[in-house]
């Protein structure tokens, strides 16, 4: 059995109809990604705003992160999300007629109890508005802040930032773009995951892993058995009409968002005892079960636990009111995703 299969709760059958035992969180216009943090606030981004979930009375609230100086909203499109230390950093793009852009980094700190972001790019000659369409972010093992910088019109890569925690504020000292890029075999990078020492990035229709040197660097070629070998591994990838959304490594392996597909796909490491590594899809909830799922992640104490999986379903694109996507969802899971055992049963589910 595999683990998604073993979601077939309550007579739903997962593989063939999309029928996943899910339950709707809370509205959350053009849903688009979802942070625990290290002291287990959850923080969700969005079309409109970026916003903290909690449960203050038994039901699911939330409050919105961005204000101005009266307490009013600042609209902006909300991407990715990621944490360093004290600091909860995020990407806001700012669209005027369509296709015209102005991107932010934004940061709130945990130290304060109830937290607010606040920008911390520059008023003028921003470098971080040099991005096409600043997406996923996640935090090298070095500490430099990755942005996959999505450019649907042209090949782009994962953005290296810079950034200076000595004050008040962080700040940005240096933004290198196609820090990974075409050269390491990227063209469209949507999201951008580092566990252990790798990195792994979802790129168009697939998923592709990448690997630190020990001076925090992506190299395009590493040496094996004295030979240079390129420097990306296919994970997996799927037809011409898949969009890899996000991605959550787990396992050794990967669980991935198909966001056209409507589905969530998991992808098993597999070594065999030559010590050759390989990949292979073992599992999906069917197709249409959430709407245009764009990340997830593994539910955490106090508000979720292991035994549940968080979506975020955008739904259409720029559409934030209606009840087509536009939320946060919970899926259930059969056993604890946080147990020391987890990974075990997970091999024991897809033999």
């Amino acid at each position: 059995m595999s683990i998604l299969k073993a979601m077939a709760l309550g007579g739903c059958v997962v593989l063939t109809t999309g029928c996943v035992d899910k339950t709707s969180i809370t509205h959350v216009g053009d849903a688009e990604n979802i942070l625990f943090t290290t002291d287990g606030r959850l923080i969700v981004s969005g079309g409109d705003n970026i916003y903290q979930i909690t449960k203050p009375n038994g039901s699911y609230e939330k409050r919105s992160l961005y204000l101005d100086d009266n307490g009013n909203e600042i609209e902006c499109n909300f991407t990715g999300i990621a944490q360093k230390d004290n600091w909860v950093i995020s990407s806001c793009v700012e669209t005027k007629w369509i296709i015209f852009t102005n991107n932010h980094l934004v940061a709130a700190n945990l130290n304060d109890h109830d937290i607010q972001f606040q920008r911390i790019s520059p008023s003028s000659n921003d470098p971080y508005d040099s991005l096409f369409l600043p997406n996923g972010l996640a935090f090298s093992p070095t500490g430099d802040l990755l942005v996959a910088d999505y450019n649907p019109f042209s090949a782009s890569g994962v953005a290296k930032i810079e950034l200076d925690f000595s004050g008040d504020l962080p700040s940005i000292s240096t933004v290198e773009k196609n820090f990974v890029g075409v050269n390491h075999g990227l063209s469209t990078p949507n999201g951008v995951r580092v566990a252990d020492n790798y990195l792994f990035v979802s790129d168009g229709n697939a998923v592709k892993r990448y690997q630190f040197d020990e001076a925090g660097n992506v190299p395009t070629h590493l040496e094996v058995n004295g030979l240079a070998e390129p420097n990306e591994t296919l994970v997996w990838q799927g037809g011409l009409a898949t969009i890899v959304d996000d991605i959550m490594p787990y396992c050794g392996g990967v669980a991935l968002t198909s966001y056209l597909g409507g589905k969530i796909i998991y992808v098993e490491r597999e070594v065999d005892a030559q010590g050759n590594e390989s990949f292979q899809e073992h599992s999906d909830t069917g197709a249409l079960a959430f709407n245009s799922p764009s990340s997830l992640a593994i539910g955490q104490a106090p508000l979720f636990s292991g035994y549940q999986v968080l979506v975020t379903e955008k739904g259409l694109l720029q559409e934030t009111g209606s009840n087509f996507g536009n939320r946060l969802s919970a899926m259930e899971m059969p056993f604890d995703l946080n147990s020391t055992n987890a990974c075990n049963i997970v091999d024991s589910l897809n033999d």
